[in-house]
């Protein structure tokens, strides 16, 4: 067992940074629960979700599970949210101080009161108050520890490390955020500010945890920035608030030689170049059907010289509703990309796989992906 793990951390690993690989290593797409229970022989995911989860990834050889979603959301009650404390330690204090300013004033109704909950956020140089790189370096060694049970397959935790939030909009409302952002950038730049400041120092108790105790030295994080057509707000406004502190957040990682995969969603090709500054060098979640060139950043080079790492991409929103046969063709497509390339790509779904997709369709997935006369490197 820890010879295979080893094998698929080093294959995860060598593609990652355009090493030789016997295969490209496939990452989990989720899956639906009829298709876990097919490729277990079981019937009793909705009583042992977790259990049926794990045994239906190791049997489909799949080699990274980076971030752990359930089909029905059971992972909320059976993840790692519900079983390390990640909110003491992982996640910004301002979360808990957005709840305090709620309870005290009313829910946030326009952009204004934004501003004034913006206005109640501490200086960044108060964030090195509210961070305690001891217990920053145990919740990451205690998520490490959760994911044993997925061995062999290399478990790394989703949206955990020191990024910037940007989609504060799910707690105040598009509105609210948005015209904020043009409105007042000042204060909102100070959430910004301060958030950045935890997310680098944060960054740096990760990274010295990373290397020290030999874990996978990437990390995987995002935020929605983006729609179909390019970025929710002004990427002249992102430039100037937000882009700053998420390049100072992610620095001390860059420096030691971690890399970033990022969560994109929508058309990120805008603020590309934007991203590749901060020093972010993968990426995952390519929705092509919604205009994101794929093709085009896969030939756009990263900051440190090379061309980003990939994880991806057979639409969940198309290709995996049509037939095995077209997913196959995708798979065999990102395959010659990596030839292409020399790597740099990890074999899965641009994103969760939906529970009313067809079976075969699942099945056929990661029965093509793992499949030596395919995926041959």
């Amino acid at each position: 067992m820890q010879y295979i793990y080893h094998e698929k951390r080093e294959r995860l690993l060598n593609a990652i940074e355009f090493k030789p690989v016997d295969r490209l290593p496939v990452n989990a797409g989720n899956g639906t629960i009829a298709a876990l229970e097919r490729i277990t022989g079981r019937q009793d995911y909705l009583s042992c979700p977790k259990e049926v989860y794990a045994q239906a990834m190791k049997r489909w050889d799949v080699d990274l599970v980076q971030q752990f979603v359930l089909p029905d959301r059971q992972d909320r009650s059976c993840g790692p949210g519900a079983e390390v404390n990640i909110r003491n330690g992982l996640l910004s204090v301002v979360y808990g101080m957005l709840e305090d300013w709620v309870k005290k004033n009313g829910p946030i109704k326009s952009p204004e009161n934004f501003r004034d909950f913006c206005r109640t956020i501490p200086s960044r140089s108060q964030a090195v108050k509210f961070v305690d790189s001891e217990i920053t370096a145990c919740r990451w060694l205690e998520l490490n520890n959760w994911g044993e049970f997925l061995k062999p397959i290399v478990w790394m935790p989703g949206h955990l490390c020191g990024t910037v939030g940007w989609m504060w909009y799910t707690s105040v409302g598009y509105e609210n955020y948005l015209m904020a952002h043009l409105l007042y950038p000042e204060e909102v730049e100070r959430l910004f500010a301060f958030t950045g400041e935890e997310g680098r120092l944060r960054n740096i108790s990760l990274a010295r945890t990373i290397k020290k105790c030999g874990l996978i030295p990437c990390v995987y994080s995002g935020e929605d920035i983006c729609i179909n057509t390019g970025p929710l707000c002004s990427p002249k406004v992102l430039r100037k608030i937000y882009f700053p502190h998420l390049k100072r957040a992610v620095e001390p990682l860059r420096d030691a030689g971690i890399h970033w995969m990022w969560h994109s969603d929508g058309n990120i090709l805008p603020i590309l170049p934007d991203l590749l500054d901060c020093g972010i060098d993968g990426f995952q979640g390519f929705e092509e059907d919604k205009g994101m060139d794929l093709m085009k950043l896969a030939e756009t080079k990263c900051k440190n010289g090379r061309l980003p790492f990939l994880c991806g991409s057979v639409n969940v929103t198309t290709t995996m509703y049509t037939t095995p046969e077209k997913i196959k063709v995708e798979i065999i497509r990102m395959v010659s990309l990596a030839k292409t390339r020399g790597g740099g790509v990890i074999l899965a779904p641009s994103s969760s796989m939906m529970e009313n997709m067809p079976v075969e369709n699942v099945l056929a997935f990661y029965e093509y992906a793992a499949l030596p006369s395919i995926n041959r490197f």
